[in-house]
C-alpha cells in the first residue's frame, strides 16, 4: 500500500488550518520522517505561496515523492497554453496529480461543456504531463456520484486518463456521502471493468468525512485498491478527509504492508507537530493520537488498567502516545522517570523529586502550558530538578518602547553571577526589540550567540478570565537555520512580552546547556 498525504493542499483547505511556507516546509519534512510515499506539496497555480514553497523544498532530498497538484485544462485552452499547467512543470516536482469531472453534473453544469470535450481534456492533459516525463496521478473528482448517476460515462473517465499515461487512477468520494457498503461494490465493478478493459493502472482512494465515514470508507477499500489519500489530524474541506492518523494504524492491526508503518512510534508526535504549526487547538478525543485516546477516568477502568487489564486494544505506545490515570499520579511519576532517564539521570518513582518535577508540570499545565513533545521544555526540568541547575540567565528588568515603525528594548541580566545588560532598536515589532537586545547582551560574553537564529514565533490567547486572558508563546530556534540544530520553547503570561521572553530566555539557555556542548563535542 502507498501513502498519499495531501495534508499540505487537501488540509490547508480547512478553514482552521493555515500555513506558512516554513510551516509547509517543516511538515513535509516531518511527513518524509515518518515514511508517507507521496507528500502533495500544493496547488502551484492557485496561489504564489505554494509556488513559493516548491521552490523552497528543492533544497532538500526526499525519500518520499513530492507531488503538484492542479485541474485538468480549462476549456479552448491547449494543454501546453494553460497557466495551471506551466506552473506544474515549473515546480520541478516529479508527480503531477491532476483531477478532472467524472460526474456528468458538474461537466455540464460547472465546465459548461459535452461529455465528449471533457473526454478529451482528459486525455489531453495527463498527456501533456506524461510527455513532459511526471509521473501523474489522476484523482476522478465526485467519482462515486458520478458512478452512481452513469457509469458508463465515470468508468470511461478513467479508461481515458489511462490511455493518456496516469500511473494511478484515484476514485474520490468528494462529496463525502457514499456508504462504506456502495464503496465495497462500486470497487468490485470498477475492478471487473479494468480488467476487462485491460487497464493495469493502480488504483487509488480519496474520501472526504462529511457522514464520518472517511476512514471506514478508506479501510473497506484497502484490499482493492493501491493508494490511500488522506490527511494528518483529518483537516480538508467542510468536515476534513480521511485522517491518516487513523488510517495507518488500522492499516498495519489488519496486516496491510506500507513504508511508514515501522515508523508508526512518530504518528502523535507528527499530529501535534501540525497543531502547533497551524496554531490550531488540538482535538483531544481523536483516536490513537489524541490526548484523551489512552486516558482513564471512570474508576472501574482505573482499577483495572493499574492490575494490568486492559481497556485498550493497541498499545499506546505503538502511536508515540502514553497512556494518562486521570487524578491520579501513577502513571505521571513513571513518565517523570522516563524523562529523566532520557537525560541520563537514573532515578526511581520513589525519590522525592520525582515528586516534585511532577507536581511543577502539573502547575504548569494549570497555567495554560502545553510542553508535551517539547524536548528543550523536558530536558530544562529535568536539569532543574535532577540536576540541581539554576537558570542560566535571570532577567533583573527589562523595558520596551514602540512607535509605529521601531522599537526599542532595554534588558539588565544576571548571568554567571554578573551584572551584563544590553540596548537594542530595531524596525519592527517590540518581541523582535527584545530577542536582539536579549541576543546582543549574551553576546558581550558569547560571541557566537549570533548562531541562533529564531525562525517561528506563534502566539495563542487563551482561557478567558473576566475581562483579561492568558497568552501562551511558542517559539523556535534553529543554529544557522540548520535542521539538525532545532529546538522549541514555551512561555505563559497575561502579558505577551513577559510570556514572549520567558520563552525566548529558555532558548538561550537550552542552546548553552545542551546544544552548544553538541556542537563542540562534534
Amino acid at each position: 500500500m502507498k501513502i498519499y498525504d495531501t495534508t499540505l493542499r487537501d488540509g490547508t483547505q480547512s478553514p482552521d488550518l493555515n500555513l506558512s511556507v516554513k510551516d509547509k516546509v517543516d511538515f513535509a519534512l516531518a511527513l518524509d520522517k515518518l515514511g508517507v510515499d507521496y507528500i502533495e506539496l500544493g496547488w502551484p497555480g492557485s496561489n504564489p505561496k505554494d509556488m513559493e514553497a516548491f521552490n523552497e523544498i528543492s533544497r532538500y532530498k526526499f525519500n518520499a515523492k513530492v507531488c503538484a497538484f492542479g485541474a485538468t485544462r480549462r476549456k479552448d485552452v491547449k494543454a501546453e497554453d494553460d497557466l495551471n499547467l506551466k506552473a506544474i512543470l515549473e515546480t520541478k516536482a516529479p508527480v503531477a496529480t491532476i483531477f478532472g469531472k467524472t460526474w456528468l453534473l458538474h461537466v455540464e453544469k460547472q465546465l459548461g461543456i459535452s461529455a465528449e470535450e471533457n473526454w478529451g481534456i482528459i486525455f489531453e492533459t495527463v498527456r501533456f504531463l506524461k510527455n513532459n516525463n511526471l509521473e501523474v496521478v489522476y484523482d476522478a473528482e465526485h467519482f462515486f456520484d458520478g458512478f452512481k448517476a452513469d457509469k458508463k460515462y465515470a468508468l470511461e473517465c478513467l479508461k481515458k486518463a489511462f490511455e493518456a499515461g496516469a500511473s494511478c487512477l484515484v476514485l474520490c468520494d468528494t462529496n463525502g456521502g457514499t456508504f462504506p457498503w456502495e464503496i465495497k461494490k462500486i470497487l468490485e465493478e470498477v475492478k471487473k471493468y479494468l480488467s476487462e478493459n485491460k487497464i493495469n493502472s493502480e488504483l487509488g482512494i480519496h474520501c472526504h468525512n462529511d457522514r464520518d465515514l472517511a476512514v471506514a470508507n478508506s479501510l473497506v477499500a484497502a484490499k482493492d485498491v493501491q493508494q490511500i489519500q488522506g490527511t494528518v489530524n483529518g483537516f480538508g474541506e467542510r468536515a476534513g478527509n480521511a485522517n491518516l492518523c487513523s488510517v495507518m494504524p488500522a492499516l498495519s492491526s489488519i496486516g496491510v504492508e506500507f513504508n511508514a508503518s515501522k515508523n508508526l512510534k512518530q504518528l502523535t508526535s507528527l499530529s501535534r507537530l501540525l497543531y502547533t504549526l497551524g496554531n490550531v487547538r488540538p482535538l483531544k478525543h481523536l483516536p490513537y493520537v489524541g490526548v484523551n485516546a489512552f486516558s482513564h477516568k471512570g474508576g472501574i477502568h482505573v482499577d483495572a488498567v493499574s492490575k494490568g487489564a486492559s481497556y485498550e486494544f493497541i498499545a499506546p505506545e505503538e502511536v508515540g502516545n502514553s497512556r494518562r490515570i486521570i487524578l491520579s499520579d501513577l502513571s505521571g511519576k513513571a513518565s517523570i522517570v522516563e524523562i529523566a532517564k532520557k537525560f541520563g539521570y537514573n532515578v526511581d518513582k520513589k525519590d522525592a523529586r520525582v515528586e516534585k518535577m511532577l507536581a511543577k508540570i502539573k502547575e504548569m499545565e494549570s497555567l495554560g502550558y502545553d510542553i508535551s513533545g517539547i524536548d528543550a521544555e523536558h530536558y530544562l526540568l529535568a536539569k532543574q530538578f535532577f540536576n540541581g541547575s539554576r537558570n542560566f540567565i535571570d532577567v533583573a528588568a527589562f523595558e520596551i518602547k514602540s512607535n509605529v515603525d521601531k522599537s526599542r528594548c532595554f534588558i539588565k541580566a544576571i548571568m554567571e553571577n554578573e551584572s551584563i545588560e544590553a540596548e537594542e532598536e530595531v524596525y519592527g515589532g517590540p518581541v523582535d526589540a527584545l530577542y536582539r537586545a536579549l541576543q546582543e547582551m549574551l553576546k558581550k560574553k558569547y560571541s557566537h550567540i549570533e548562531r541562533v537564529k529564531l525562525e517561528n514565533f506563534k502566539v495563542r490567547i487563551f482561557e478567558q478570565k473576566g475581562v483579561s486572558s492568558s497568552v501562551r508563546v511558542y517559539v523556535e530556534f534553529s543554529v544557522n537555520g540548520k535542521k539538525k540544530a532545532e529546538w522549541a520553547t514555551v512561555g505563559v503570561n497575561e502579558n505577551i512580552l513577559i510570556a514572549s521572553l520567558e520563552a525566548i530566555k529558555k532558548g538561550f539557555e537550552y542552546y548553552f546547556l545542551r546544544i552548544e556542548k553538541g556542537i563542540k563535542a562534534a
